[in-house]
């Protein structure tokens, strides 16, 4: 099994390096818990409501002073900040139906009208988009009827739109049935819900909020078996982790299996040319293409042809190794087809499906037409199977489970090019909860995330920035042990959550209950507060609000007797937000050395109610290496600290020090003073410290930067009676979050922890008046 790479020294944004990413995953199942409404910050937006029901859209539009689209009425680009989409709301769905190919492909291209400008929107939770869903307003996870479960299509829509849309806030607002068809009450859950931007999916049921918590759930129990008298059916199992899964099966158990693609396989000679033949092949078809359109066909014709080299390779090696595997040319979105399929094979004890396509491109590149037919692929696909499998008595008697293989890109949100994709694994899930409590079917739905260098994920190396992969044996072992179980309903397995986020999109995690990254997802968030500006790759503002005592790190440091902000926590403010500002394409770094720390006391003094801080952080690409520029600022507008980070592939290191004669003791800190609460005192080595020390909060941030050792250097720098405090350097080495012991050295003092130097301060300085300029420059205002 391969490893991670390296966290970077700083604990706060974890970039995984491009290759393979093997991590064991963990089995978790989402249940619906109540969740109070947070307090509204209502924002004045102008809002388009789509719909497929026309009264019903017209009358919620009416409620909300919205534009509205309809069937046979689209309006041009309105500039809208937010779309309200009831999509296929109050009409009731039946097996095989199509209204929803009209409905997402007006709302595909509503939305591709604003994209554009969502997308270089800068401030957060302005631009919006909210799906209404009808299952039942617990999001299909209980054992009620569902009247609209494809509106999952749009619910994996939205989750995935922040990929692409860094501000976009989202919402899924699920309803039951007494709310779907009343105007009134739909408009009044929205008019809640658009002025309160906290988790990703909401439910009402009963007048009761819900929300969705994600939570370990043990390995499931056998209670089925399979033999060689079974027949089982994987739709577009021929390639990829349908074929897995095809060997695993008929490995362990004898079983027949037969899998399935759109196309015969043909007979032409370029099928089983040896590999270096093959090469020369595509060469000379690229080589007499003659137009850009030529080229096109070409290239299109050769990636099929690779497609269908596989297969054949697939079935050769498994009649060498004597399995039961066969394949049968089926489109499994074509009821006719599916039914011809099922009417020359015994009635299979297992049908998988797991066909699909994914076109990795950005949705403003996508047509309507391109969106409909991934999302076909999964919902056309689940209707013609289910259909089938229900057209007899027989075939139900025999059926021992149904299983869809759905994706992380619809439960959490995609990859960047996966909106459609997520939008079609998410209806399989609640597909698989409308057939489960609608005909009894044992239906299950597995949502993987990208298996090692296997399946239909086009771009691999970006796909593991996103979250750590499976191994192939390892996702054959769990999909078998979950096929065994016959159990019905859905089941997520997931590693370590990736460094691909955005600041957005945290909230969406805030429930992951159980899962050992909740920690780190939070303590991300710490210092966040709420996001107001975000532009990726360039600039990030968040405030936050410190109140003196609500936390021991605040009850520690006064500044003229009166409580403050301490200096540490200031500088790990500026670095927690500035590990937000990445270059393109998450590449693991890490901070190499904080630079020009300007700290004015005076604007770190806390008021009693709570004093807001805002931290403002600009990127750049320097001659040094990515540098991001940070301000922080507090209410008055006052600059309470600025600096200057580094980052560098690298971590930093330090040579072994040459310490010089100890200052002695350190004298009164004038204006600053310490309590030794949590941050030690002028007396002996710096303390142990640990994020719980300091924080009160469930998940308390980690730091970076051991918080006593800078507080000590900060002291023996002596009374400071200026309002300006000066550090020119600190260099963070890998165990830089804790160090035993501070000794002077030339220039600063340097950490030591288990003997190796692994921190550096230069010496602290204080100025006697204050230098507004400097601070103003170096935090990089006029950068934005």
């Amino acid at each position: 099994m391969t490893v991670a790479a390296p966290a970077p020294v700083r604990p706060h944004l974890v970039s995984f390096e491009t290759g393979s990413f093997v991590r064991p995953v963990r089995r978790m199942v989402w249940e619906p818990v109540p969740h109070p409404l947070p307090p509204p910050s209502p924002v004045a937006r102008r809002l388009l409501v789509i719909g497929s029901d026309a009264e019903l859209a017209r009358r919620v539009a009416d409620r909300l002073g919205a534009e509205v689209c309809v069937p046979g009425h689209e309006p041009a680009d309105g500039g809208w900040d937010g779309i309200v989409d009831l999509n296929v709301t109050g009409v009731p769905y039946r097996l095989g139906g199509g209204e929803w190919r009209d409905a997402l492909a007006r709302t595909t291209r509503m939305v591709r009208h604003r994209y554009g400008a969502w997308r270089e929107e800068s401030r957060a939770d302005r631009c919006c988009y909210v799906a209404v869903t009808a299952m039942g307003g617990l999001m299909g996870y209980d054992d009620g009827p569902i009247d609209s479960p494809l509106g999952g299509i749009w619910a994996g829509f939205a989750k995935c739109l922040p990929r692409e849309l860094p501000n976009l806030a989202v919402k899924v607002l699920d309803v039951d049935t007494a709310d779907a068809g009343d105007a009134d009450a739909l408009a009044g859950l929205l008019e809640a819900e658009l002025a309160a931007w906290d988790l990703f999916e909401i439910g009402y049921r009963g007048g009761v909020r819900h929300a969705l918590t994600a939570l370990p759930s043990p390995e499931p129990v056998p209670t089925l078996d399979l033999g060689p008298d079974d027949l089982v059916l994987i739709s577009g199992g021929a390639r990829g982790v349908g074929f897995a899964l095809a060997r695993g099966l008929a490995e362990r158990f004898g079983c027949r299996v037969v899998v399935t693609g759109r196309d015969e396989l043909p007979a032409a000679g370029w099928l089983t040319l040896p590999d270096d033949r093959y090469a020369a092949h595509c060469r000379a078809r690229i080589a007499a293409a003659r137009t850009a359109g030529a080229l096109r066909e070409a290239r299109a014709a050769l990636k099929r042809e690779s497609e269908l080299r596989q297969v054949a390779a697939n079935l050769a090696a498994a009649r060498r190794d004597g399995l039961r595997i066969a394949y049968e040319p089926c489109d499994c979105v074509r009821q006719e087809q599916v039914d011809a399929l099922f009417a020359r094979l015994p009635a299979p004890a297992v049908v998988v499906h797991n066909a699909g396509i994914d076109l990795p491109t950005r949705l403003d590149r996508k047509t309507p037409e391109e969106v409909v037919r991934t999302v076909e692929v999964k919902v056309s696909g689940f209707a013609a199977l289910t259909g089938a499998v229900l057209a007899t008595p027989e075939r139900r008697a025999a059926l021992k489970v149904f299983c869809n293989v759905g994706s992380l890109a619809g439960r959490m949100g995609g990859m960047i090019g996966q909106i459609d994709y997520a939008a079609g694994n998410e209806a399989l899930s609640r597909l698989g909860f409308w057939a489960r409590n609608t005909y009894g079917l044992p239906a299950q739905t597995l949502c993987w995330p990208t298996w090692e260098r296997l399946g239909v994920i086009a771009n691999y190396d970006a796909a593991v920035r996103y979250v750590s992969t499976i191994d192939p044996a390892e996702g054959v072992r769990r999909w078998i042990d979950e096929l065994r179980s016959g159990g019905a309903g859905e089941v997520m397995f997931i590693g370590q959550v990736g460094g691909a986020l955005v600041p957005t999109q945290l909230r969406g995690f805030w429930l992951f209950t159980g899962h050992p990254d909740l920690p780190r997802l939070h303590g991300l968030a710490h210092f966040l507060g709420t996001v107001e500006e975000f532009r990726p790759f360039r600039s990030l503002r968040g405030s936050i609000v410190h109140r003196p005592g609500a936390h021991p790190c605040l009850a520690d440091f006064t500044v003229d007797g009166r409580p403050a902000l301490p200096v540490s926590v200031l500088v790990e403010q500026a670095c927690s937000v500035a590990d937000w500002v990445v270059p393109p394409g998450w590449p693991l770094q890490h901070l190499a050395s904080v630079r020009e720390v300007r700290v004015r006391p005076s604007a770190l003094v806390l008021t009693e109610e709570g004093s807001r801080f805002t931290t403002s952080a600009v990127g750049e690409t320097a001659e040094e290496g990515w540098t991001v520029h940070v301000s922080i600022t507090a209410a008055d507008g006052a600059v309470a600290g600025s600096m200057r980070l580094l980052y560098r592939p690298e971590p930093p290191s330090l040579p072994a020090p040459a310490p010089v004669p100890h200052p002695g003791a350190a004298r009164d800190g004038g204006r600053l003073a310490w309590s030794g609460l949590v941050l030690g005192t002028a007396a002996g080595p710096p303390p142990t410290v640990t994020a719980a020390d300091l924080w009160t909060t469930p998940f308390p941030p980690s730091h970076g930067i051991a918080p006593a050792a800078l507080e000590a250097a900060v002291r023996a720098a002596g009374p400071v009676t200026g309002d300006l405090v000066t550090i020119d350097r600190i260099v963070p080495c890998p165990g830089a979050q804790q160090v035993d012991e501070l000794l002077p050295v030339a220039g600063g003092w340097t950490g030591i922890r288990a003997g190796e130097p692994v921190l550096f301060i230069s010496r602290v300085e204080r100025a006697a008046e204050p230098r507004r300029t400097a601070l103003g420059r170096s935090g990089g205002a006029s950068r934005r």
